[in-house]
């Protein structure tokens, strides 16, 4: 039986930009195209929204940003139509500001 160690026996000869090139290279390969929403999800969205504000529950949103989805759950604060921003109150007590084409879904938590 062979036991290679892969990378880990020539990361000793490469040079420190070398290996960041390598790292950069795993990360890009992990990101992801942005997913396409049709006005229907929008609409679900804005109303799961409208929704959640009324009655103060708290949401987790899942946000498309610079390739990758993370969550945020939070309660909405208010949401802007003129900016097409909403801002939540995070469970981490943060404020933080979402722009409406950076969702990529909406799911009220109970």
């Amino acid at each position: 039986m062979i036991r290679d160690r892969g990378n880990k026996k020539w990361v000793s000869l490469m040079l420190p930009e070398h290996v960041k090139m390598l790292k950069d290279m795993s990360v890009d390969l992990k990101r992801l195209d942005k997913p396409l929403l049709d006005e229907y999800q929008i609409q679900e969205f804005e109303e799961k929204i409208k929704y959640a504000q009324k009655f103060k529950l708290p949401v987790e949103f899942s946000i498309f940003e610079h390739g990758f989805i993370r969550g945020i759950v939070g309660k909405i604060i208010k949401m802007d139509s003129l900016e097409k921003k909403i801002k939540i109150e995070a469970m981490n007590e943060d404020i933080e500001y979402i722009e409406f084409n950076q969702v990529t879904n909406v799911q009220i938590k109970d």
